[in-house]
Order: C-alpha cells, then structure tokens, then sequence
C-alpha cells in the first residue's frame, strides 16, 4: 500500500510536468549521473525566499554564468535555489529510470502509455481581441498539427486505474522568431495540457520535495511533512486529480502553467470539449476502455475542442509562480481564439504507436510570443531536456521534427 501510494504520488507530481520530451541529438554531453552530491542536494530547506528578477532584456532572454541561457521575464520570481533544486531532481529521476528499465527499452519518465495519436486540425479564429493577436493567433488560420493523449501514471497501467490524462499538441508549419531556450524545433508550437485545472504540487519546491522524499526516503515522510506543514488542501487536491474519465475526447484540459501573449499579457490555456457525441462509461472497465471509447467515437464521427485564453487580471490572485493556485474564471473569463478539429481516422496501428513514441512535446517548443513562463515550467524546460537526453542515449535514438 506504501510502495502504491508513492507511486501514484510521483505520478500525479510528474503530471505538473506533462507529457512530454525535448528533441535532442547523440552528440549532446551528458551529466555523470546522480551520486552523493545529487543527494545532498535533496536535503534543502523550506522555505526559500524569492528573489525579484531584474535582468529581463527586451526579449526577455538573459545569460547567466554557466553559459547558458535562462529566460527570465519581469513577469517572474526566481527563488535562489531553483537551480539546484532542478539539478536534484534531474539526478533522482535520472537514477529511478535507470532501475525501472533495461537499456534499449527506457519509456517516458511521464505519461509513457499512450491511448492515442492523432491527426488534426488548429483553426484560428478571426475575430479576438486584439491584444491576443499575436504569434500563432496573429492571422485566421489553419494549421495541421498531432495530439497525443496519455495516461499520468509514471507506470504503464489499466485503464481502469484512475488517473489524470495528458492533451498535448504540436501544430505545424508555425513561422517566427523561436523561443530559444532549449528549442530543438524549428517550426511548431506546442501546447500541453492535462485534465485538472490545477498542479497541486504548483511549485518548484513543492514538486522536489515530493520527487526526493518519496524516492529517497518514504512516501509517507512527505505525506507527513504536508500534514504537518497544515497543506492538506494538497493531499485532496491529489485525491481529486484521478478519475475514471468516460473518453479523453468528452473531457476538459487546461494548462495550469502560465505563458507570455505578446509582451504585455500573461496567461493561461484550457481546451473544452464541443463534439456532438459523448461516449458512455462501459458497465465494467477495460484495460483500454479509454482508447476503445474513441475508436469508435472518430470511427465515424469526428471530435472537437475549443481553445482557450484566460488572461491574468490580478497577478496576486492569479500568481505565474505557483501552479497550484486556480485562476478564477469569474474574473477572468476564458475566451476562446481556436478550434481544434480531430476528423474520423482510423489510429490503432502500429505506425500511430510508432509515432506515439517519437513524437516529442515541450513548452520550450514555442513562438517567443508564447514562451513558457513560471517555476514549474522553468523546471520543465530544463528536466525535459536532460531526461530525453538519457532515454534516447539509453535507447540508441535518435527523433526528428514532424512536418506538415
């Protein structure tokens, strides 16, 4: 029951990273791997103060020591011990993947089973507002683009096990200037959302605290700390989280995380289901009722989402810091700038599964005018990479960049 409570807790922390790996090549270098000081670096204390971000340029792209480029905006506050809390976690759950699977055979280190891949079409509206006509949204247009649909567990598992669901897309054919941090594509945009309006583990700290206890120590020594930190919401918001969903195609996603429009505006993304048809809960679960349900949704009707923006009123109440905080849609209303088209397709072979795999999806695959913002995807920019480094380098793989 421990060991099951654990991993259902790493699984719901991952999730606040989505579904999702970097494109990357052979040649890129590798960290050692995690030792000593990776563990040393675990034992940090709560409670790190945030440190106002002054270095914003233009364009919002900022070189730090090392040599690497940390993209920081005047949008956001950058706790002092970020970096090495992500260096910490990149160590733990570099070293958990390597005990979880043989060379050769390394999965996702979220969201690795796949209930569909599919074709799709991201139609942009032609009457929005004009502070939102930017980037992708600058022009009414009609972009193909893949979805992935996943389950958040860190372990492969039946259906029939509650969970959240990923909704990642890559649209294809984005023209513009690039979001370089950690960037390995050259024309796309993607959007990665899951099914809860909210990461209960919302920041940085929270999400290592969560990977190094439960790996390192015990489940229940972190379930211990939130209890006595007072943070039950957390441990309800994590119960809440997982549901036996009727189809992933009749269910809302947001993305929790926040994201730059422009340059003046902050916001958030949410996907709302508008398909004429609904799938029906099956009388006794199946192992893949889920994928089941949509085959034979778009076996002859297709599905549709629109697509949404919320922008940030009050960045008190609508914090880009920590994710666990719900932007309240009575004061900020979602408005919707797209549609996402899935037409009838068949996709239950062997080249879509393929495909499942290769595909790639991160927030750092982004126009500058969307560019991922905020702790946890900060973290998620970072880790994404490093770990997609180490399963490629494990499965001697190497991915390339969908075209239209």
């Amino acid at each position: 029951m421990k060991k099951n409570r654990g991993m259902i807790l790493i699984a719901l922390a991952l999730a606040s990273f989505a579904c999702a790996e970097v494109i990357t090549t052979k040649e890129a270098d590798f960290r050692s791997g995690p030792g000593t000081e990776g563990k040393q670096r675990g034992k940090l204390k709560a409670g790190d103060e945030f440190a106002q971000n002054d270095k914003s340029d233009e364009r919002y792209n900022v070189q730090i020591s090392d040599g690497g480029l940390r993209g920081v905006t005047k949008f956001e506050n950058i706790p002092d011990d970020e970096d090495r809390l992500i260096k910490d976690m990149e160590a733990i759950l570099q070293e958990k993947m390597s005990k979880d699977y043989p060379a050769g055979q390394t999965k996702r280190d979220a969201h690795p089973k796949s209930l569909a891949c599919l074709q799709a079409e991201f139609i942009v509206e032609p009457d929005i507002p004009a502070e939102l006509k930017v980037g992708i949204f600058e022009f009414p247009q009609t972009y193909p683009a893949w979805i992935r649909i996943s389950s958040a567990s860190g372990k492969i598992q039946s259906d029939k096990a509650k969970d959240l669901r990923g909704f990642a897309i890559k649209i294809m054919g984005v023209k513009g200037e690039r979001f370089q941090r950690q960037n390995g594509e050259k024309a796309t945009q993607d959007f990665i959302l899951i099914s809860y309006p909210i990461m209960p583990l919302g920041t940085v700290k929270l999400f290592h605290d969560a990977v190094y206890y439960s790996i390192e120590w015990s489940p229940l020594v972190f379930f211990s700390r939130l209890v006595v930190s007072g943070n039950f919401h957390i441990i309800n918001e994590l119960r809440k989280a997982r549901q036996n969903q009727t189809s992933p195609l009749d269910i809302r996603y947001w993305s929790t995380t926040p994201y730059i429009c422009g340059t003046d505006h902050v916001v958030k993304y949410s996907l709302v289901p508008t398909s004429h048809i609904k799938s029906a809960l099956p009388l006794k679960l199946t192992d893949d009722y889920l994928t089941e349900n949509m085959e034979k949704h778009l076996a002859v009707h297709e599905a549709s989402f629109d697509f949404m923006i919320q922008v940030q009123k009050d960045p008190n109440r609508m914090p880009v810091e920590d994710a666990g905080v719900e932007w309240s849609e009575k004061e900020s209303p979602f408005i919707k700038v797209a549609s996402l088209r899935i037409p009838s397709q068949a996709f239950r072979t062997r080249e879509r599964e393929e495909l499942a795999e290769d595909l790639s999806f991160s927030p750092a695959h982004s126009l500058i005018e969307h560019r991922p913002i905020g702790g946890i995807n900060r973290a998620r920019v970072e880790i994404y990479r490093y770990l997609s480094e180490f399963r490629h380098k494990q499965n001697n793989k190497q991915l390339m960049e969908p075209r239209k």
